[in-house]
């Protein structure tokens, strides 16, 4: 049976939940850990699968829960366990496998519901490589994965970002710009909350935002593909 580590790296828990939000789409009972508040696991070989949330953070700040962080990708793509990264862990994969020059301030954040298209090389990917052409799904990102580094190879791209689904060719390592496993009610939610505690991004989140409430439900197969590698 797999044993999932959720690696939460909210930092108020009481506006994003990524545990409850990973959680409820899996058939185990995952561990967590969150390291914005010092949390991170003993031993990862205790777990066959990790799943890497998203953040309020920034991934160009240099805080020791980051680095801590990037050491624990690092480890785990030693062991070989698979991962997948969603948000702010997507950009935080690249940077600890191949370094920060590859993340950077978006020019064109995505908030809301987006389109995200496969690319052909998507065709064969054992995570991805069902979704033919295109899907919608959830977006709250300021930072983004660019350019994208030799070893990694892009699934999907959306209309502001080019790396929207992209996978590390040395193992099983995913990652997904956006929030598939935020449903449209939380992904309201979530953005009335990014609009009060950040009101210096209110112009930045308003003007990459998406109204229109697109969500193709991809998160379940998703998930159930991930644990299967």
């Amino acid at each position: 049976m797999a044993r999932v580590l959720i690696v939460d790296n909210c930092i108020e828990p009481l506006v994003y939940g990524p545990v409850q939000h990973w959680g409820r789409h899996l058939a185990c009972s995952p561990e967590s850990v969150r390291p914005p508040a010092g949390g991170f696991p003993k031993d990862l070989r205790a777990y066959t699968h990790i799943i890497l949330s998203g953040s309020e953070a920034t991934i160009l700040d240099d805080s020791e829960w980051i680095l801590r962080e990037c050491d624990l990708v690092a480890e785990a793509a030693r062991l070989g366990i698979p991962i997948l990264a969603s948000c702010f862990a997507h950009q935080l994969v690249v940077r600890a496998l191949s370094g920060k020059q590859h993340v950077r301030r978006s020019p064109t954040p995505e908030f809301g519901w987006v389109e995200v298209v496969a690319t052909p090389q998507a065709a064969h990917d054992p995570v991805f490589g069902w979704i033919r052409e295109r899907v919608h799904t959830y977006s709250a990102h300021f930072d983004e994965v660019q350019p994208l580094p030799a070893g990694w190879v892009r699934l999907a791209k959306s209309g502001r970002c080019g790396n929207a689904v992209i996978a590390w060719e040395k193992g099983p390592i995913w990652g997904i710009q956006h929030h598939p496993e935020i449903n449209p009610d939380e992904g309201s939610a979530l953005l009335l909350a990014l609009l009060e505690k950040l009101p210096e991004r209110r112009d930045a989140i308003l003007s990459g935002y998406s109204a229109d409430v697109r969500d193709s439900g991809i998160v379940g197969e998703v998930v159930r593909r991930f644990l299967q590698t």
